[in-house]
């Protein structure tokens, strides 16, 4: 059985571009690496980068894709313990595993395409050649919060808010209410509004059913997500300058 030092847990991470495998021969080969973990990950996932720490001899980094998410783990050669959480620099106060996971939160243009199929409806520039993709639930607290955030920069900046309503199951009528916009034919100022009916058909059903595979797919699993039109992901309330980087 493997040693593992609990340092931290494995987490999902607000989504997927195509890198190439970084391996160094100090560390374990990418088959050794699924054969290692696969028993931490029951998701399957994909090795993007293997890499030796130049500043902690013998240690190997790690990261893995489950679906659209990155995660990042350390690693010794032989791959016999695995230490996952949060490396930090003391002489710099950075945090080395964020960053990384920063790079590969990415999803690939395969994915944006098909986003496209799955907007239930749009906001701000409708039209423009800017846009992004707003993951979101109408029960979410956070969502709530990130409108107003979201609403003044797309005016600001002329960005198309690309809207994908994804109930989640901690609020009982958010779904009821997603499949109502979408049967209803609502937009951007209903859903705000708390907007509901009785209206539940099953087209709409049928589509939020799959907005909700497809999240589960990719590994989206909170709200609100954003994904830019340059394949960048956040997760949770943004800033104006988070937003700004999923244009750029």
């Amino acid at each position: 059985m493997k040693k593992i030092l609990a340092f931290g847990l494995f987490v999902s991470f607000l989504s997927m571009g195509l890198v190439g495998c970084q391996q160094s021969k100090a560390c374990p080969t990418e088959d050794k690496i699924k054969t290692g973990v696969k028993e931490l990950i029951p998701q399957e996932f994909k090795v993007e980068s293997v890499q030796a720490l130049e500043d902690i001899p013998g240690l190997c980094e790690v990261v893995v894709k489950v679906g659209a998410q990155p995660l990042v783990f350390y690693t010794d050669k032989e791959m016999k313990y695995v230490l996952a959480g949060n490396l930090i620099s003391l002489a710099d106060k950075k945090n080395i595993t964020r960053e990384r996971q920063q790079e590969f939160m990415k999803v690939s243009q395969d994915l944006l395409k098909e986003l496209e199929k799955h907007t239930d409806f749009a906001s701000g520039k409708v039209g423009s050649q800017k846009y992004i993709y707003l993951w979101t639930d109408p029960d979410c607290p956070f969502c709530k919060r990130s409108e107003p955030i979201v609403e003044k920069w797309a005016n600001e900046k002329g960005v198309e808010v690309r809207v994908i309503l994804f109930p989640l199951p901690i609020h009982p009528q958010a779904f009821v209410k997603s499949v109502a916009l979408v049967c209803d034919k609502k937009g951007w100022e209903e859903y705000k509004s708390g907007y509901s009916s009785n209206n539940q058909c099953e087209d709409g059903k049928k589509k939020i059913e799959s907005n909700l595979s497809l999240a589960e797919k990719y590994g989206i699993s909170g709200t609100p997500t954003f994904i830019g039109m340059n394949g960048r992901i956040h997760a949770g309330l943004p800033t104006e300058r988070d937003l700004d980087k999923l244009i750029q």
